[in-house]
């Protein structure tokens, strides 16, 4: 991943893979994700798994099933 300086994108999923990937550099654990939420569904719109796949881009549930 090479980020500049002043990374310019259209929306939260073209920005999500590079948050992500920035994030896993500090935070030592094996999944997490963006997701969108609007209290009646839950859309992962990017994961990182380093280990172990847990959760994948594109996984939908609803809000009531979501923990």
């Amino acid at each position: 991943m090479a980020l500049t300086k002043s990374p310019s994108y259209s929306n939260i999923e073209e920005a999500s893979k590079d948050v992500l990937e920035l994030i896993s550099r500090f935070v030592d654990v094996n999944t997490f994700f963006v997701a969108k939420n609007d209290k009646h569904d839950v859309d992962i719109i990017q994961s990182y798994n380093r280990d172990e796949v847990i959760l994948e881009a594109g996984f939908e549930t609803l809000y009531r099933d979501s923990y």
